[in-house]
């Protein structure tokens, strides 16, 4: 089995406090980033994800590895 390297991140890791439990696993983290805004104007009433918020959520992308 070979392992395949991805990115992950929970609504939860982001917002303790206020998250959910929406988790996206993706390649990259430019898809990581699109997901996570998709998903925060549709749960989250979200209509843009502000500089700040950017910043956690790149700080709480984990790489992760999965045998394929």
């Amino acid at each position: 089995m070979a392992a395949k390297q991805y990115k992950k991140l929970g609504c939860l890791d982001v917002s303790p406090a206020g998250g959910c439990a929406f988790e996206v696993r993706a390649e990259t983290e430019e898809e990581v980033l699109r997901m996570v805004a998709d998903h925060g104007k549709a749960m989250h009433q979200m209509t843009s994800v502000p500089p700040d918020v950017v910043a956690k959520i790149k700080a709480a992308i984990k790489n992760v590895s999965i045998n394929v």
